[in-house]
């Protein structure tokens, strides 16, 4: 069976950008983790810019599971690397323009087979290429709500089916 990447941004997605104390970040964290849940072939990478305070990804990849609740922390594969860092001559026509996507799609084909069924959380639809259908953008000062959750079932559904497609 083949897995799932959830390319996972924090700011703008698990709290809202604006947060006024500490106790606010990560806030919308447990509305994710409980569509997650339903999804146990989903595996999460995180893209957030958190990840760059470590300059080994194995060092970011277990900070950043400390975050997650103890089902979901596993599930946590790695960190995308740093655009600031990738040969801009090895990407595809265009995609250094859109930092963001360039970084999920150069962890995934380190990482995984093409093809491999991928969505990113993130409030930067501007970093990723227009109409980007591996996208779910939100508004950085609202976030992941509520209202957010049945939308992101359906878009794992979907790649469900996809993944299962031969």
């Amino acid at each position: 069976m083949t897995s799932m990447i959830v390319f996972l941004d924090f700011d703008g997605v698990l709290h809202p950008e604006s947060v006024e104390h500490k106790s606010e970040l990560l806030c919308r964290l447990p509305l994710v983790e409980s569509v997650l849940r339903e999804f146990s072939r989903a595996d999460i990478v995180i893209s957030s810019t958190w990840r760059l305070s470590w300059r080994d990804p194995s060092a970011a990849t277990l900070a950043m599971r400390q975050y997650f609740s103890p089902d979901i922390a596993p599930r946590v594969l790695g960190v995308t690397p740093n655009h600031l860092y990738l040969d801009g001559t090895a990407a595809p026509g265009g995609l250094p323009l859109y930092p963001r996507q360039w970084e999920c799609e150069t962890w995934l084909g380190a990482h995984r087979a093409p093809g491999t069924p991928w969505l990113a959380l993130d409030d930067r639809a501007d970093w990723f290429r227009p109409l980007c259908e591996h996208l779910m953008a939100f508004e950085a000062d609202t976030a992941f709500t509520p209202e957010h959750q049945d939308e992101l079932r359906v878009r794992l559904r979907e790649m469900q089916r996809r993944a299962d497609t031969p």
